[in-house]
């Protein structure tokens, strides 16, 4: 038996890859759906003494030594907060221009649904990690 070897133009081999892709999305068209069921993100404080959220300036300080009233806002153990995001960051290095050594991984970067009450300005704050309990919960429809 005979082997042909033979090569499809570029256009054509676009094409058929194209056609066939598109036809695998109909036929599984309920897989896309699965994937954009809405997560809920609550915040809750866990710390016995609340918490402090920094801003991006000011993460790396002690909330006694910020300065500016627009750079943190203190909450109280037990308090709830939606979220749209939560980032972790691996940066070990150690940030101390005061002394205290605070890594950035340590903290969460969040990004709230709402402003945060004792602050209206800014969506993106810092929150030490221990401090608080991530909370995820799936839309049941």
């Amino acid at each position: 038996m005979r082997s042909i070897n033979k090569k499809l133009p570029p256009q054509r081999l676009i094409l058929s890859l194209s056609l066939v892709c598109g036809i695998l999305g109909v036929v599984s068209a309920d897989t896309v759906y699965s994937q954009t069921t809405p997560v809920i993100r609550v915040l809750r404080v866990t710390n016995p003494g609340g918490t402090t959220f920094k801003r991006t300036q000011s993460w790396y300080l002690q909330s006694g030594d910020i300065q500016q009233a627009d750079q943190k806002c203190g909450v109280g153990q037990g308090e709830k907060f939606f979220v749209s995001s939560i980032v972790s960051r691996d940066d070990s290095r150690v940030v101390s221009p005061n002394g205290n050594g605070e890594r950035l991984r340590d903290y969460w970067e969040v990004r709230f649904e709402k402003p945060l009450p004792c602050n209206r300005q800014g969506e993106t704050w810092f929150v030490f990690k221990t401090h608080v309990q991530q909370l995820q919960a799936v839309a049941v429809r």
